[in-house]
């Protein structure tokens, strides 16, 4: 889900649910033929792996909005990791 727009630049911070609590997850490049989703939008984002330690994703790739998701399901379970 979108936390916020980032100052003036045509990106997002990203954020997921982890129990209660919801945490901060990397940044995604808006492209041009979207609109940049407002705060709390839920985005469909694909990327290569996550990194646990420093909460980023590799390579984000922004896909456009989901409004046939609820925020509940924006869970930090569904990340796949880079392998060890």
């Amino acid at each position: 889900m979108v936390l916020k727009r980032n100052g003036g630049k045509r990106s997002v911070a990203l954020g997921l649910l982890s129990d209660d609590d919801l945490i901060k997850y990397g940044n995604v490049t808006i492209p041009s033929n979207h609109e940049i989703p407002s705060r709390g939008s839920v985005v469909e984002i694909r990327y290569l792996y996550a990194y646990p330690e420093s909460k980023a994703l590799y390579q984000p790739v922004y896909l456009g909005a989901r409004e046939d998701i609820p925020i509940s399901e924006c869970v930090l379970e569904q990340l796949r990791y880079k392998a060890a």
